[in-house]
C-alpha cells in the first residue's frame, strides 16, 4: 500500500501564499473594513448605543480658558469657541497621516504641514437632517481634496467639456432630471467639512475607520488653534459660514469646523 499524506505540502504553501496576498491587499487597500471589524473590540467603550440623526447641530458658545494640547512632537494652544454635537452620516473622509500623503505634502520638510497633519490627521465630511436620510443621502456624490469637501448630485454633469458635445439628448435630459430631483435637498445648514482633533488615541482610532455611509455621533468643542503665539487654524462656529479669506477656484470657500473631539459613537459603538 502506498502511503499518501493527508496534506499536500505544496498545496498548503500555495494556499498560504494566496491567503497572505489577500490579507495584505485588504490591509493596505481596504484598511477601513478590517478596522471596522476589529477596532470596536480594541477601542470601543460601550456597544448598542441608540443613535438618531440630528435635525440640526447643537451649538453653545463658551468663554473658556485656552489650554495646551500636545500631540506627537508638537504642542498647540486650543482656544475654545463653541460646544458642539451632532449625529449624522459620513459622506467622505480623507486621511493625511499615511506615508504617501506625508511625502506628498512635505511632512518632513514643511513645519506647517507637519504640525497640521499631527494635529488633524483626517478630515470628515458629515451631513445631518434630511440630507442624512438614506433615500436622500444616496442621491449625493461627495468630493474631498486638499482639506476642502463638497457635495453634489449623482448622475449630473456639472461642467461642460469637449465630450459634452457627444452627449445624447437622453443623457442631457437624465442629467437635468437628476439635478432637479436632488439639488433641492442640498442644505448649507445640514452639511459641513470637519477637521477633527482627536482628544486621545481611542478617538483617533474611531476616526480612522470611518467610511461613506457610517452613522456617527460626534461631540466636542470648536476651537481656534495657535502655535508659538501665532494663529494657526481658525474654526467656523455655525453652518453656512464662509471662510474669511480662503478661495476655491476663485469662489468663496465654506468654513470648516475645527472640532476638538472628546466623544464619538460609530454605528452604535462609543469611543472616548
Amino acid at each position: 500500500m502506498i502511503y499518501r499524506p493527508i496534506f499536500d505540502k505544496n498545496k498548503c504553501k500555495k494556499f498560504l501564499k494566496i491567503a497572505l496576498a489577500v490579507g495584505l491587499i485588504i490591509y493596505f487597500v481596504f484598511p477601513k473594513y478590517w478596522k471596522a471589524a476589529i477596532y470596536p473590540f480594541l477601542y470601543g467603550k460601550q456597544r448598542g448605543i441608540e443613535q438618531k440623526i440630528s435635525a440640526e447641530s447643537y451649538f453653545e458658545d463658551v468663554q473658556s480658558e485656552p489650554f495646551n494640547f500636545k500631540r506627537k512632537d508638537s504642542t498647540y494652544l486650543l482656544i475654545p469657541k463653541t460646544k458642539y454635537s451632532a449625529t449624522g452620516r459620513v459622506g467622505i473622509t480623507e486621511r493625511y497621516d499615511g506615508w504617501w500623503n506625508k511625502f506628498y505634502r512635505g511632512y518632513s520638510t514643511n513645519s506647517s504641514q507637519h504640525s497640521y497633519i499631527d494635529l488633524v490627521p483626517q478630515d470628515v465630511y458629515l451631513v445631518i437632517g434630511k440630507m442624512a436620510e438614506p433615500d436622500i443621502f444616496n442621491m449625493f456624490k461627495f468630493i474631498h481634496e486638499e482639506r476642502w469637501g463638497g457635495v453634489g448630485c449623482r448622475g449630473v454633469r456639472y461642467h461642460t467639456s469637449i465630450l459634452s458635445d457627444f452627449m445624447t439628448n437622453r443623457k442631457r435630459k437624465q442629467s437635468q432630471e437628476n439635478y432637479e430631483k436632488c439639488n433641492p435637498y442640498i442644505n448649507d445648514n445640514e452639511k459641513n467639512n470637519y477637521h477633527p482633533i482627536p482628544a486621545n488615541e481611542n478617538i483617533n482610532a474611531a476616526l480612522s475607520m470611518l467610511k461613506h455611509g457610517d452613522l456617527v455621533s460626534i461631540e466636542g468643542v470648536l476651537v481656534d488653534v495657535s502655535i508659538n503665539g501665532k494663529p494657526f487654524i481658525e474654526t467656523a462656529t455655525r453652518h453656512s459660514q464662509n471662510h474669511p479669506w480662503a478661495r476655491i477656484g476663485g469662489i468663496v470657500s465654506g468654513w470648516c469646523f475645527v472640532l476638538y473631539t472628546t466623544k464619538i459613537v460609530v454605528n452604535g459603538v462609543l469611543y472616548e
